[in-house]
């Protein structure tokens, strides 16, 4: 039997995602239903493994210019047109050590911000999102904002939460998908070239 890997199970969890995105939690934090939020896309998933790791994973993806607007100096800056921001609290009896979001298109600029509890120790692509903290964040604590930048619209998604030595899959939270916002020169190339044509076409008339 061929074992999963990380990137497996995010991928596993990502089919199963359109049943979990409705589910929400009672506690929300400031990204949770943020008025900035790109298109809507903000919300809240709870999670528990049942053996002790529970909690909430808060989520928002704003635009470069919106992110700024509401949490610059705080700690992160944008790197790309979209800035993904999650924020986890623990509520289970173990903490939290861990925080993967599943990345398979262009990302870039990993790093956190300052709204909640405790910052990460370190942030890194693997090629995921990973962001360690050490300490683990207790129970009844949240992370800083989690973040990183991607040119690319967001699509349903999935993530892993580690504690204790074990982990809960989260279906249900955003992550780059495959399409990306084109460039303001390409677009207007695009919008030049469909007035050409018919310009041409009545030039040769």
């Amino acid at each position: 039997m061929t074992p999963f890997t990380t990137t497996g199970l995010l991928q596993f969890v990502a089919a199963l995602s359109l049943i979990a995105a409705s589910s929400a939690s009672s506690v929300a934090g400031i990204l949770h239903g943020h008025a900035a939020a790109y298109g809507g896309v903000t919300g809240s998933v709870p999670f528990n493994n049942g053996v002790g790791v529970s909690g909430v994973i808060d989520f928002a993806v704003f635009t470069a210019a919106d992110f700024n607007a509401n949490f610059a100096g705080l700690g992160y800056v944008p790197g790309d047109a979209f800035v993904y921001a999650y924020q986890v609290e623990a509520t289970g009896p173990e903490g939290l050590s861990a925080e993967i979001i599943g990345v398979n298109n262009p990302a870039n600029t990993i790093g956190t911000f300052d709204i909640g509890d405790q910052d990460g120790a370190s942030a890194s692509f693997t090629p995921n999102a990973r962001w360690l903290f050490a300490p683990e964040i207790a129970t009844g604590l949240t992370s800083w904002g989690l973040a990183f930048s991607s040119p690319n619209l967001p699509i349903v998604g999935a993530s892993l939460t580690i504690g204790g030595g074990t982990q809960a899959l989260i279906a249900g939270v955003p992550t780059p998908g495959p399409i990306s916002i084109p460039e303001p020169s390409a677009l207007l190339l695009l919008t030049s070239g469909a007035l050409a044509a018919p310009l041409s076409r009545r030039a040769r008339a």
